[in-house]
């Protein structure tokens, strides 16, 4: 049950992503709200559920985008592992832990795919203006992590009670 409403609210957020985002854009850069919620499942519940997230969610991503199938597939699976790391290592009860994750995380996502797609051949200038670009991203994502946090927190104690009403019965 909470793998199906971690892919349901992943596939919300593709939704969202690709049709609100570009309207709340600044300067052309919009928030990653799927890298989000990738970092913060790996955050609160381990690296394995962060990368089927990561795995599903990244494979919408690359089914809508049309072209290089399999790059969001990586750079969204590559990220939850990499935040499903800090799983029971970090204090996830301050706030700044999860903006501080979705930063890294986005900088990392970002720059791996920035990577990705001049290995793939597309004229991608790995300049300091491709760098700002992912840098800004970064930080707008994780400005907006606190929200989803909330989310994600609620679902995982949906999922928590319903399990243990099924169990009680």
């Amino acid at each position: 049950m909470k793998h199906l409403l971690l892919l349901c609210a992943g596939t919300l957020l593709v939704v969202l992503e690709t049709t609100v985002a570009p309207f709340v854009a600044i300067r052309g850069v919009k928030p990653d709200l799927v890298l989000v919620l990738v970092v913060l499942v790996g955050m609160l519940s381990g690296w394995k559920d962060a990368a089927l997230v990561g795995l599903f969610t990244g494979f919408i991503e690359d089914a809508c985008s049309g072209q290089f199938l399999g790059l969001f597939m990586l750079t969204r699976t590559v990220v939850g592992i990499g935040a499903g790391l800090s799983y029971a290592r970090v204090f996830q009860d301050r706030v700044i832990v999860p903006i501080a994750l979705v930063f890294l995380g986005g900088v990392v996502g970002g720059g791996l795919h920035s990577f990705l797609l001049s290995s793939f051949g597309v004229p991608l200038p790995l300049s300091l203006a491709t760098f700002r670009v992912v840098l800004v991203q970064a930080l707008y994502s994780a400005v907006l992590a606190p929200i989803l946090l909330k989310g994600v927190t609620r679902l995982d104690l949906y999922v928590r009670r319903a399990s243990e009403r099924r169990q009680a019965l």
